[in-house]
């Protein structure tokens, strides 16, 4: 099987910065893109943005997702990251990364040209080689659909809107947010048995061995 050092004839040194530029970015991917194929990493084309830290605030507030429907709630959400950030009691993510396809992923610009790297390689490959082969995401997910579902929901709730008023959409939207966080498992596991049927399994697993 051939190395990364055996398939890499140029061996100048790539800029390690800290300062990066577009045309550095496009030398990093490059090489981070002949290493994923050295591994066989199968990915979904990706998309990559570069935004401000006010930029990545804001997909903070509103969970990360590209495309989303109005609720106070992500403007609240806005306003306290902010605070946290500016007064230095909170750091923000190098990376958002949107599991569709394209994969899209948000660099922040104050990054260094290392810490770009490491997203790029991160988020673009790592992210996105695992979303595109994990079964159960593939089970659920259309990749290619999501951004397009984004703006169906954003759409759809501004049609409820229009149609039941603005304050029994947001009573709704409301009750959904204070649910958000409790994800729904949708396999059942086994309840976990007593010591005491723990105790007869095994002395009923010891029996059957005896008499074999």
């Amino acid at each position: 099987m051939a190395t990364i050092d055996s398939m890499n004839k140029d061996t100048t040194r790539l800029s390690d910065g800290p300062d990066w530029t577009f045309d550095l970015l496009d030398v990093y991917l490059a090489e981070i893109d002949r290493v994923a194929k050295l591994y066989q990493l199968d990915t979904y084309p990706h998309q990559i943005e570069v935004i401000t830290s006010e930029q990545m605030m804001d997909a903070y507030s509103s969970v990360g997702m590209p495309i989303n429907y109005p609720h106070w709630s992500f403007g609240k959400k806005f306003i306290e990251t902010e605070r946290l950030y500016k007064h230095g009691q909170q750091g923000l993510a190098y990376e958002i990364v949107i599991n569709s396809n394209p994969c899209i992923a948000y660099l922040m610009e104050e990054n260094t040209i290392t810490m770009q790297a490491l997203v790029m390689a991160h988020a673009c490959y790592g992210h996105n080689s695992f979303f595109k082969n994990n079964y159960l995401f593939r089970s659920w997910t259309d990749a290619s659909s999501i951004v397009d579902y984004l703006i169906f929901a954003r759409n759809y709730i501004t049609r409820c809107e229009e149609r039941y008023g603005v304050d029994e959409v947001e009573k709704l939207l409301d009750s959904c947010h204070a649910l958000m966080n409790y994800g729904v498992d949708r396999y059942k596991r086994p309840q976990k048995i007593s010591l005491q049927e723990e105790k007869a399994r095994q002395k009923t697993g010891r029996s059957i061995y005896k008499a074999r």
